[in-house]
Formats: C-alpha cells, sequence, structure tokens
C-alpha cells in the first residue's frame, strides 16, 4: 500500500468518524429536547417503566436465590443406608463398592453404630447419660453407609437402588419432604422466568405506547420533515433514542432498591432464611449482576418499544 493511498484511506475514515459524530449528536441534541418538551409523557413513562422493573427484579432475586437454595439442599442432603446386622465386613466392604459404583453417587463412608451413637450424644448432651445404657453389646444401632449423591435431583432413584441391593435394610433421605420442596422451588423458578418475560413485554408495551403519543402530538412536525425528504431512518433515530432514554430512566430507581434493598434483607437475616441450609446468596456480586440485567432490559424494551411504534406510524402514513 502506498503513502498516498494510505493518507486517502485515514483522512476518509477522518471524515466518516466526524460525520457520524455530527449525525448522533444533532440527533441526540433533538432526542433530548423532545423528552423536555413531553416531559409528563417521558415521567408517566419511566415511572410505570420502573414499577415493571422494580417486579422484576424481585423475581429475579428471588429465582436467583432459590436457585442457591436448591444447590444447597443438593450438597447437603444425604442417604443413609442402614446395614443389616448378619453382614459381615467382608461383605460390607463389597456393599460399599457396589454403591460406589452407581452413576449418581459421588462419596461412600461406613458409620459404624458406635460411631452414630456419639454424634446422638453429642447432639443431646444434655441427655448424653440416656445413651449410656446401649453402649457395648446393648447398641440397637445398626451401621450405616453415609451417601453423597452428585446430583439432589435424582437422589429418589439412587435411594431405590441402593434399598434394592441385598444387606441393605433401608435408604433414607428425607423422602417426600425432600423431594416435594425440589420439585416447589422448581416450580416457582419457572413461575417465576415466564412472570418476568411477561414484564418485559408490558415494559415495551408501555414505551410503545408512550412513544406513539409523542408522535401523535408531532404529526405536523414529521410531515415537514418528510416533505423535505428526510428519511424514515432519520425519523425514527430520535425517536428509538427517547425510547432508550425513557428506558435508563426508568432503571434508576429499581437498580437502586435492588442494590439497598436487598442489603437491608440480608442484615436484617443476618444472610440466611429460617436455617442454615437457605443461606442468601452475597449482596455482591449478586446485586451487580441484576443492575445490569435492568438496564440491559431497559435500553432493549426501549429500543424495541420505540423502533415498533415509529415503523407502525410510518408505515401507516405511507
Amino acid at each position: 500500500m502506498t503513502r498516498l493511498s494510505y493518507k486517502y484511506i485515514k483522512r476518509y475514515a477522518s471524515d466518516l468518524m466526524k460525520k457520524l459524530y455530527r449525525y448522533l449528536k444533532f440527533h441526540f441534541k433533538m432526542a433530548c429536547k423532545n423528552i423536555v418538551r413531553h416531559f409528563g409523557l417521558t415521567f408517566s413513562a419511566s415511572c410505570a417503566v420502573s414499577v415493571t422493573l422494580i417486579l422484576i427484579s424481585v423475581f429475579m432475586l428471588i429465582t436467583m436465590n432459590l436457585n442457591h437454595f436448591t444447590q444447597n439442599i443438593q450438597q447437603q442432603v444425604t442417604i443413609r443406608a442402614s446395614i443389616d446386622t448378619i453382614v459381615t465386613e467382608e461383605e460390607q466392604k463389597q456393599l460399599q463398592e457396589q454403591i460406589e459404583a452407581v452413576d449418581t453417587v459421588k462419596t461412600v463412608t461406613l458409620s459404624t453404630g458406635d460411631e452414630e451413637l456419639e454424634k446422638f450424644k453429642d447432639e443431646y448432651k444434655d441427655d448424653a447419660s440416656l445413651f449410656e445404657m446401649y453402649e457395648g453389646d446393648n447398641n440397637p444401632i445398626r451401621d450405616t453407609f453415609i451417601v453423597e449423591i452428585k446430583n439432589g435431583e435424582s437422589i429418589e432413584q439412587t435411594a431405590s437402588a441402593i434399598e434394592g441391593m441385598k444387606g441393605i435394610v433401608s435408604a433414607e433421605y428425607g423422602g417426600e419432604t425432600t423431594s416435594s420442596m425440589m420439585t416447589t422451588f422448581s416450580t416457582i423458578r419457572e413461575g417465576s422466568l415466564i412472570f418476568i418475560i411477561f414484564l418485559v413485554v408490558i415494559a415495551i408495551l408501555l414505551i410503545s405506547n408512550k412513544i406513539k403519543m409523542s408522535i401523535y402530538t408531532r404529526k405536523q412536525e414529521i410531515a415537514i420533515m418528510r416533505f423535505i425528504g428526510a428519511s424514515n431512518w432519520s425519523i425514527k433515530f430520535p425517536m428509538m433514542l427517547e425510547g432508550i432514554f425513557i428506558g435508563i430512566l426508568g432503571s434508576i430507581v429499581p437498580v437502586l432498591l435492588t442494590i439497598f434493598g436487598y442489603q437491608f434483607i440480608y442484615d436484617n437475616l443476618e444472610g440466611s432464611f429460617m436455617s442454615s441450609m437457605f443461606v442468601l446468596q452475597d449482596v455482591f456480586p449478586l446485586t451487580l449482576e441484576i443492575s445490569i440485567v435492568l438496564i440491559c432490559i431497559s435500553i432493549i424494551v426501549g429500543l424495541v418499544g420505540s423502533f415498533f411504534s415509529t415503523t407502525r406510524y410510518l408505515r401507516w402514513k405511507r
């Protein structure tokens, strides 16, 4: 490439950037003037978007904490497989290997009857003397396999598989309580996701309606622009910028409420809900992630809502 052609390309790129800057600056000023001129419509649309985004934020906080709860439950829930008293030590080892061979099993640990009795003593320290009569040969507690699984959703099937093995008396994990809890969490998560999508659609319609009202107040202005040869894109662009501004303005309050509101709830609950199994997610980065999502949603709904409303109007007036 010659020095002359390089200078030409550089100058062309510089001129193009200047034109783009002037174009964006002009339409940015135009959008700002329209927002100030129709402040009432802008404010009402921003408030409506704010309410929608606050609801989205609440459901996102619920959904993400439910995911966290589910992961904690999956990590903490174990299967306790009681071993028949007639099983020998050699058979116990074979049985342990058999359980470890199950695809969904993570680890298998043997806890003897004496160890289980000691756990009871530690748990009920005030009444530890009551367990002394069961020490030694009088211990009625069976040797038990403590089974950790890879995925909490497969706990029921895994427990059934272990319970069906020869030498296992029972395989307990909390039964229907754990399964129903996991199912409930899953249902709430799915319901929240559907509701969030519904709220996003509502936000798009709100901004679309505001832009439509703004267009009708500027019918004469748009007619003059078309008369002097302005392209549809020149008319659409400031409207789309206006929609983005409305979305961003509407996201300010939800973002602040998400950060400080969740911080307040987290501090008051001391990081957990009801028990150590239901530990809340840390304030950061959770609130930061949700805030970014809210701002992105606000920009998208502003852009999409304004684009559809202006496109529909310009087609109708063609």
